[in-house]
């Protein structure tokens, strides 16, 4: 039974790692994160600095405490806090726009469940532990700052934009990564 749980594990961390970085990638591609994470490897097609972002996270949140309870605690209630909001905005989005056409439209008992549900899952941990659930929703809201440096502000100081064209310049050179949003 450990080792299916070893490999269930594995694969679990595997999943996140891939998914992760790909979500950095898209976020990057839309404006809402750094130029140099939507650098792709030229041969693999691989976000390669997305995949470097997310281990070096990954390898942070270590720092915070080398128990492994607290660190799932801190990460599993920012993470069902993002779940239950993305639920809840189903239903701000089917009040707001009742009539845009919907490739599949979920009957609202599904969602009001989950919504039930994930409040508990994140109400008993913070009960529970509050410092835990303090330390993840604490490094969940450091991504504020960054978020109003890279979106909130218009116009990044000329300090910041040139040290991040020579980063992303960099990062090129050493990753073997291109821009393929670029048109040639």
């Amino acid at each position: 039974m450990p080792l299916c749980v070893a490999f269930s594990t594995i694969g679990s961390a595997n999943g996140n790692i891939l998914t992760s970085s790909r979500i950095f990638f898209v976020a990057a591609r839309e404006g809402q994160m750094p130029a140099v994470l939507k650098l792709i490897n030229k041969r693999f097609r691989t976000p390669v600095p997305a995949v470097i972002f997310t281990c070096l996270l990954s390898i942070g949140y270590l720092f915070l405490s080398s128990n492994l309870y607290v660190l799932i605690n801190a990460s599993q209630v920012t993470a069902w806090l993002a779940y239950t909001v993305v639920a809840i905005a189903l239903f701000r989005l089917r009040c707001k726009y009742p009539d845009a056409p919907r490739p599949l439209k979920v009957n609202l008992v599904i969602p009001t469940v989950f919504v039930i549900g994930s409040s508990f899952i994140i109400v008993l941990p913070i009960i529970g532990s509050p410092v835990d659930a303090a330390i993840g929703l604490g490094v969940m809201l450091s991504a504020v700052p960054i978020y109003i440096l890279f979106i909130g502000i218009e116009k990044l100081p000329d300090k910041v934009e040139k040290f991040m064209s020579n980063f992303t310049v960099f990062c090129q050179k050493v990753l073997m990564v291109v821009d393929d949003t670029v048109q040639k």
